[in-house]
């Protein structure tokens, strides 16, 4: 699932500031999947319950007959979406409900033969205590139960990470042409009017001089990126952290190149700015309570 607002703009927050925000990434990734976790072991401590006794798959009984979300089925069922998607074209409800419970079966049938094989003997069984209630599952049950958890955590780390540097762009270049208090006159970006995400942003001189911005939240000494911004040929390259080869071949190309992780690397724009000849005024106040004001602002206006 991808980051929520908040959890974006305190990463946008981050990444001005010069800090390694991949850590706030990771922290909301095991937030979201804990709370998952709590609540997928108190509905399969219900649906235990109900089942014991009435039906040998309980669990597919309570999880996979339509009761929850399509997304949400094909996780207990150990898929997701986007497999889905990948493989018959099409990830509608109707689709979804009827692949889940066959390859629930396929994978019960699976872990049903390695239990007769190479875990036979194996003695691992779940026990879940929520009050006063206590379920214990068997090996087989334990299994799927894992199974589905793998299938969220790697649903929640995908979301989280898909398209996070594309989602941060049009934030990040409004926060810092507020911060210097660029005038909207002098810039815009697909976001602004409707279009498409995608950010094609751009600065304008007192002249009319139009710049394109490129922005790369990218690793130290990835050369590709670099290379991108070259062959689109835009003329302001924003990154969270270049090498000094990058670096180098961007001067080298007359590309003018802000590095965000280096300290105070946010400092840099009002050069470039300048240099450019872009109206803005200079930012020497604190950071903190700026962003405090900016970034919200800034996350409404793109609403």
């Amino acid at each position: 699932m991808p980051l929520t607002d908040s959890a974006l703009q305190n990463v946008l927050r981050m990444i001005l500031k010069g800090e390694h925000y991949r850590k706030a990434v990771l922290l909301q990734i095991s937030e979201d999947f804990l709370k998952f976790s709590v609540q997928f072991f108190k509905d399969v401590v219900y649906a235990k319950i109900e089942g014991i006794g009435i039906d040998k798959d309980w669990y597919k009984e309570n999880f996979l007959d339509g009761k929850y979300s399509a997304k949400d089925t094909a996780i207990y069922a150990g898929l997701n979406a986007k497999s889905i998607f990948n493989i018959y074209g099409s990830s509608t409800r109707e689709v979804i409900m009827e692949v889940a419970p066959a390859f629930y079966d396929e994978l019960l049938q699976s872990v049903e033969s390695l239990i007769s094989n190479e875990y036979a003997g194996l003695n691992l069984r779940l026990t879940i205590n929520y009050r006063d209630v206590s379920v214990n599952l068997t090996l087989e049950e334990t299994l799927i139960v894992v199974n589905t958890l793998a299938a969220k955590h790697a649903e929640i780390r995908g979301g989280a990470w898909s398209g996070l540097g594309k989602r941060l762009e049009l934030p990040l270049m409004l926060t810092l042409a507020k911060l210097y208090q660029v005038p909207s006159s002098h810039y815009a970006g697909k976001g602004l009017t409707g279009e498409s995400r995608e950010v094609d942003f751009h600065f304008l001189s007192d002249s009319g001089d139009q710049f394109f911005c490129e922005v790369k939240l990218m690793g130290k000494g990835n050369p590709e990126s670099a290379d991108s911004t070259i062959a689109r040929r835009s003329n302001i390259f924003i990154a969270q952290t270049l090498s000094d080869k990058n670096k180098s071949q961007l001067t080298n190309r007359g590309h003018h190149w802000v590095e965000l992780g280096a300290p105070d690397g946010y400092k840099r724009m009002f050069t470039v700015f300048t240099y450019l000849d872009i109206p803005c005024v200079e930012f020497d106040g604190d950071l903190d309570s700026a962003l405090d004001d900016i970034i919200p602002q800034v996350f409404e206006e793109i609403a």
